[in-house]
């Protein structure tokens, strides 16, 4: 897990698990000459004890000399703004914040901690369970993925809270641990007790077989992309999967090679199920035309050859509502070789430059949605939107035809107006991001 000289980012909620994984990395760096930092996340959903929290961290980081980053999120507003539930919201901020805290170590091996532990790991094998995954959601979370590690997934939370007892060490409380509105915590109050009734070992029995089956998709997931690489054409609008070569692999692999071609086109596997995979095998016994439609936008059509897959198309066809001067396109540029030469950024007002590995879940260009925010200094003040348009001075009616440039909910650029000052370049800027809208004043 860590090495001579890497530098830990340790996610620190302030609860019993992640002080006790703080404490620890602490205590082994003489040992593994390591360095550590802490982010904590506060989510912006249980008011002031969230607040108390963050003060609880940041007061801990810093009796012992600790770097400490509070990053203040709202999980209800981007779970809304994203289609996501707070659970999965709450997920994607906290890993969003290790990656801006990872930019602060460019020349480092850096490696993310969190502090789930074996409790965790058997309530994650029973949920992924129940909502159907295969063998790789049966094989809950792997103690090393990329750099992420869990130091202490084997280790119980009884032992944990155990030891921070004998070490009188105090630690932050959240209440909606013991609430049922989780799935998890369903799992945790209702389910897991069970199991140890019948068996007090169980959470262990079960690390011990999600090792297992880690090891068998790896081997299943080795021979099913070397199967791939046989079977599949790329294509300018797609991939082509061709029959005959294809019906020639193991079913299991079959299977395997349908799951990874779709979580590789979709670019996540997170909605990625059985029935899907069922139904692209079915897909290979009709005829000829026959479609189906697929998550994450893709389409599969039935071919003499086998079977496509591709991108769902979008029809262009415009706002008739809209006025002239938005009624235009965007063009995107990537500047990879940066080196500070000012004459590289744009001083024109429909054409933006910003530092592209800021960028955190993508971008794209839509009207505003509730939650939206920019920065407003280089401090990284946050305003919402709704008040920045109030400064400005802007129309209502215009409010919501502007277009915006959006990461997540952070906007990037209002349109015609300014950026954030998040991703303004710096000295600091690697990869530059050149926008340009076509349809503006400029032209």
């Amino acid at each position: 897990m860590i090495t001579t000289g890497d530098h830990i980012i340790a996610g620190v909620s302030g609860g019993a698990d992640s002080v006790c994984l703080l404490l620890v990395l602490l205590q082994l760096r003489q040992r593994l000459g390591h360095t550590v930092s802490v982010v904590h996340v506060e989510h912006g959903i249980r008011g002031g004890a969230s607040l108390e929290d963050a003060a609880f961290v940041m007061h801990f980081c810093e009796e012992r000399s600790i770097k400490c980053h509070i990053c203040h999120c709202r999980v209800p507003e981007y779970a809304r703004a994203n289609g996501l539930g707070e659970e999965e919201a709450g997920r994607h901020l906290r890993y969003a914040a290790f990656a801006e805290e990872k930019e602060k170590y460019p020349h480092r091996n850096v490696r993310i901690a969190t502090a789930h532990h074996l409790d965790d790991q058997a309530e994650t094998m029973l949920f992924q369970l129940v909502r159907g995954s295969g063998i790789s959601g049966l094989a809950g979370m792997a103690p090393v993925c990329e750099d992420r590690i869990r130091p202490l997934l084997c280790v119980s939370r009884s032992e944990i809270e155990s030891w921070l007892e004998e070490r009188k060490q105090e630690y932050c409380t959240d209440a909606t641990n013991y609430e049922d509105m989780y799935t998890r915590n369903r799992i945790r109050h209702h389910i897991l007790p069970v199991l140890y009734q019948i068996n007090p070992a169980a959470a262990g029995h079960m690390y011990q077989a999600a090792e297992e089956l880690r090891e068998t998709d790896r081997y299943i997931s080795g021979l099913a992309a070397k199967e791939l690489e046989q079977c599949c054409i790329c294509q300018p609008e797609g991939v082509k999967i061709v029959q005959d070569c294809f019906a020639r692999a193991d079913q299991v692999l079959q299977k395997k090679m349908l799951h990874q071609l779709l979580g590789t086109l979709a670019g996540s596997s997170l909605n990625i199920t059985r029935t899907h995979v069922r139904q692209l095998l079915e897909l290979f016994q009709r005829q000829c035309g026959r479609q189906i439609h697929l998550p994450y936008g893709l389409v599969a059509e039935r071919i003499y050859e086998g079977i496509e897959i591709y991108r769902k198309k979008v029809p262009d066809t415009p706002d008739k509502n809209l006025p002239d001067h938005e009624k235009g396109r965007f063009s995107f540029r990537l500047i990879e070789d940066f080196s500070n030469n000012l004459t590289q950024i744009s001083k024109k007002k429909y054409t933006k430059c910003f530092d592209y590995d800021k960028i955190k879940f993508g971008f794209c260009i839509r009207n505003r949605l509730p939650g939206d925010y920019l920065a407003v200094n280089s401090s990284g003040s946050r305003q919402k939107l709704k008040k920045y348009f109030i400064n400005e001075k802007i129309p209502a009616k215009e409010r919501e035809q502007l277009l915006l440039l959006a990461d997540g909910s952070h906007i990037m650029w209002v349109v015609g107006y300014r950026i954030s000052s998040y991703y303004k370049v710096s000295a600091y800027t690697r990869r530059i991001l050149e926008v340009t809208y076509y349809g503006g004043e400029e032209e």
